[in-house]
């Protein structure tokens, strides 16, 4: 990873943690409230002890917890997996994994084109560059003449170019009057 990318690293990296965090914590509340779901008639059923947590307190119990005067007030205790923090930490860990993803793939991108820009560079021929350079600076569209005339090659050796080019599949040549219009290809 070259060095300019290091931030979007890091952030990235912490997108995922946190996100795989908040996820896997929302999956051990599902998977807590469907094992409680499914232990508590065996547990009846047996006649053995089963101490589930309570999700709502007695009226007439003293509420010492330090979750406020209401406490847990859940009736089913499926729905704290829909309550309003248990969807919010789910929303949470998916933008964030979404998140990392995005910067992971716009960071991706980057280095793929900057890779192929060091490997063209390094297979091109000096003259190659300067005739890329020009239809770079001229919006990507020139005449074969005007390429002629701004790089200071004779036309012949500006012909031979953009057929190497052509080849390497880097230019598009198409016919325009008596000269060709020669095109960068994306």
């Amino acid at each position: 990873m070259e060095k300019r990318y290091r931030k979007h690293s890091a952030i990235m990296l912490a997108c995922f943690i946190a996100g795989g965090f908040s996820v896997m914590l929302y999956a051990i509340q599902a998977y807590s409230v469907i094992w409680r779901a499914d232990a508590a008639p065996a547990a009846n059923m047996s006649g053995g002890n089963f101490s589930a947590p309570v999700f709502s307190q007695s009226p007439g119990r003293e509420n010492n917890s330090m979750l406020g005067r209401r406490g847990l007030e859940f009736a089913n205790p499926a729905s704290f997996l829909f309550s309003p923090f248990s969807v919010a930490l789910l929303a949470v860990g998916v933008s964030s994994l979404l998140g990392g993803l995005s910067i992971w793939a716009l960071v991706r991108e980057k280095e793929i084109v900057s890779a192929k820009k060091k490997i063209l560079d390094a297979f091109l021929l000096p003259a190659e560059k300067i005739v890329l350079d020009r239809l770079k600076k001229s919006g990507g569209l020139l005449t074969q003449n005007e390429l002629a005339g701004s790089t200071g090659f004779s036309r012949v050796k500006v012909h031979r170019i953009i057929k190497n080019l052509e080849k390497k599949e880097l230019v598009t040549k198409q016919q325009y009057g008596m000269t060709n219009k020669i095109a960068l290809k994306n």
